[in-house]
């Protein structure tokens, strides 16, 4: 049975080809549409390409590209820093300490979230080096361990704000 390759959620996989020999963005859309329609997993979204048929088009672009690709613990440990910041309640901390050293309470206050879920989010940002903390008594004052978080965080709500038109939403 011939077989094409296309990517989907990040890792590659093999699905049938179509019926009538054609696959990918030359296949008829009706051969793409489920039930009432609605497009399969195997199409692409906006109807774009998920993969190429040309084994390379211009390599020395992509030998550009694979020379100034990041080392791969550079990209783990960069796709570790999103996925921490990928959680709402981390993303407003990381934001309020990025104006503010903050203790577990007033941080508490300013989410409207317990302080046990404070706690549990500040450790896991302790953790991965994005927060660091002071003790003045018995209190624990919490800052951003440096700007770099401050400037991800803040290009990341300048980059959601454009995608919405500025309209955002506070909770």
């Amino acid at each position: 049975m011939a077989t094409a390759r296309t990517r989907q959620g990040g890792s590659a996989r093999h699905r049938p080809a179509e019926p009538n020999g054609a696959s990918g963005p030359a296949a008829s859309a009706s051969q793409r549409l489920g039930p009432a329609g609605v497009p399969t997993v195997d199409a692409a979204p906006f109807g774009a390409p998920d993969f190429c048929d040309a084994a390379c088009v211009d390599q020395p672009t992509a030998r550009r590209a694979r020379a100034a690709m990041k080392p791969w613990p550079t990209i783990a440990a960069t796709a570790d820093m999103f996925r921490l910041l990928g959680d709402p309640t981390r993303l407003r901390i990381a934001f309020a300490l990025s104006r503010e050293e903050l203790c577990v309470c007033d941080l508490a206050a300013v989410l409207g979230v317990s302080q046990s879920v404070v706690s549990h989010s500040l450790r896991a940002l302790r953790h991965m080096g994005v927060v660091r903390y002071r003790r003045a008594g018995k209190v624990a004052y919490y800052a951003l361990d440096d700007e770099h978080v401050a400037h991800l965080v803040d290009e990341a709500f300048r980059h959601a704000e454009e995608r919405s038109g500025g309209a955002t939403t506070g909770r």
